[in-house]
């Protein structure tokens, strides 16, 4: 997932910190730098089913779509379809939410999020860093603020290796249920908790998870949760690489400075409603990371 809401790389932050800087990092120089810093939890093998002929969904199939000003057109048929292009992910922030498709969006499920593929459809991704691939269910709209070609769920990027990155280079493939025999044994990152996803009744459109996220984004006020404050870059560097491995894809690192000192943060954001950050909150506090706090940012209008 890249981030759905563009980080701007210099804010006015709410604590006794004078300024916030968020910075970019290159995961893979900084992983072999940190040592194995690794909090990836074992977990049982999950059998995912084979795709399957499945009706075009009553919900997010109109024909064409705006979203903050861009016009997309739905394609009548995934069939023949073939793309390069970056592949991003999203998780727990949007866990339960209800996708384009009105479908419980899961993060344990392999699913993904595509801005013109019929829903749903199937395609195999795979990372032309590591060749491997995942075949995944298309069920939702995006992402809308990049570029990317898809957005995976945490357990579809697992499969890829591309948590930790946050974004892999890769090849979407369409395919037909013909095309693919038995089941697809994959490992999931975590044990997934038990959480009771039942089908979402259909709503208008412009409620549904990728619009939702491209309307909050309006809003005057967004939260983060602060999980982690540190004098030691390598240590906020784990703690960043951990709450990746839990399948929380908003985090980020920053350099805070005041008061003649120098302190790397970690912080989980934007956040736009109530329930991501409960989503949030208990997910920290079943992982032992219970030393955070939630803050309010109020947005300001850019000046021309």
């Amino acid at each position: 997932m890249n981030k759905r809401s563009t980080t701007q790389s210099a804010r006015a932050f709410t604590s006794p910190l004078h300024s916030l800087i968020i910075f970019g990092i290159t995961l893979p120089l900084l992983l072999s730098a940190c040592g194995g810093a690794n909090h990836t939890q074992d977990a049982p093998e999950s059998s995912v089913k084979a795709p399957r002929f499945e009706a075009k969904s009553p919900c997010g199939n109109q024909q064409q779509y705006t979203i903050n000003g861009t016009q997309y057109q739905v394609l009548d048929s995934a069939k023949g379809y073939q793309a390069n292009g970056v592949a991003s992910w999203y998780g727990l922030e949007y866990q339960g939410s209800e996708t384009a498709s009105c479908e419980k969006f899961d993060m344990y499920a392999h699913t993904a999020a595509h801005r013109t593929l019929p829903l749903p459809s199937y395609v195999r991704v795979t990372n032309k860093k590591n060749n491997k691939s995942v075949i995944v269910r298309i069920n939702d709209r995006g992402p809308f603020d990049s570029q990317n070609e898809i957005e995976l769920s945490f357990a579809a990027a697992n499969a890829l290796d591309m948590v930790k990155s946050k974004t892999a280079s890769v090849t979407v493939t369409a395919i037909t249920p013909d095309e693919v025999e038995g089941q697809i044994t994959v490992k999931t990152q975590v044990d997934p908790p038990k959480i009771n996803l039942q089908p979402a009744t259909p709503s208008q459109s412009a409620e549904n998870l990728q619009y939702a996220k491209a309307k909050y984004e309006h809003q005057k006020e967004v939260f983060y949760i602060i999980a982690g404050t540190f004098t030691n870059k390598d240590e906020s560097l784990e703690r960043f690489i951990r709450l990746s491995s839990i399948g929380i894809s908003k985090a980020e690192m920053a350099t805070a400075f005041g008061d003649d000192r120098e302190l790397y943060m970690v912080r989980i954001g934007p956040l736009y409603h109530q329930d991501q950050i409960d989503n949030i909150k208990d997910r920290l506090s079943g992982d032992g990371l219970s030393n955070f706090k939630v803050i309010k940012e109020t947005l300001k209008k850019p000046t021309s």
